[in-house]
């Protein structure tokens, strides 16, 4: 799942960590939709533009990190 969004994510990560390092990015399939400095601002787009469909956010830092999942009821 989310594969191809992954991919883009590692990789674009260098850039991204020089341009929008600590923020969110939101990206569905292989194309950028959006940077956020809140995660909650990145998923509300997300489910705004993508409404059932899988997307992928992710904050931009150097190092890896653990991944999280919400789902459409988080705005409810």
């Amino acid at each position: 799942m989310l594969e191809k969004e992954t991919k883009y994510f590692e990789t674009k990560l260098p850039e991204l960590v020089k341009t929008d390092s600590g923020k969110f990015v939101l990206i569905k399939d292989d194309q950028l939709y959006g940077t956020y400095t809140a995660m909650a601002d990145a998923l509300k787009s997300g489910y705004e533009k993508f409404k059932e469909q899988p997307f992928f956010v992710r904050q931009v830092l150097p190092a890896p990190q653990p991944l999280n999942f919400a789902n459409n009821h988080f705005f409810v």
